[in-house]
């Protein structure tokens, strides 16, 4: 039952602004908090038999890897079993990387659509669909210290 337990990914920030996303990202589609995107970076490192053996709907985790060497806003996306399928693009990752950090945990997504084909030299691919946490209301020193859990909304 311990393995079971979400830690927390570091210390909080005190105060966050929402970060004003971009009209365009490859392969993302943004309505509000809701962010449907391609995963990059499924065809290195054996990640294709990950991706193989995704379903439509699998729950699927985002952690950022601050020690990443390329880039240290990297969000990576994760199997529940805590197989690496990817990336976020790392242009999004960018803009999106301090909610993570104000948030402290793995964001949860699914997998929202399975693309390409093994067949003759193709490459699989996945979209996932996550929510970004929201901010709670200021307390009584006027900071945002934490976010609210959005499992109740999560069915978008």
């Amino acid at each position: 039952m311990e393995n079971l337990v979400i830690e927390k990914i570091g210390k909080p920030e005190q105060k966050i602004s929402l970060p004003n996303l971009k009209v365009y990202y490859p392969f993302t589609t943004i309505f509000g908090r809701n962010i449907q995107t391609k995963v990059v970076g499924v065809t290195f490192e054996g990640r294709q038999e990950v991706v193989a053996r995704l379903q439509m709907g699998d729950k699927v985790w985002l952690e950022m890897e601050p020690d990443n060497p390329y880039d240290n806003n990297a969000i990576k996306v994760c199997r529940e079993n805590g197989e690496q399928i990817g990336y976020i693009n790392r242009h999004l990752a960018a803009d999106i990387v301090h909610y993570f950090r104000a948030y402290g945990y793995p964001v949860q997504g699914k997998v929202s659509m399975l693309t390409g084909s093994r067949w003759d030299g193709y490459s699989l691919g996945v979209v996932i669909a996550f929510k970004l946490p929201t901010p709670k209301r200021t307390n009584n020193n006027g900071h945002t210290s934490t976010f609210e859990s959005w499992e109740d909304d999560w069915n978008f």
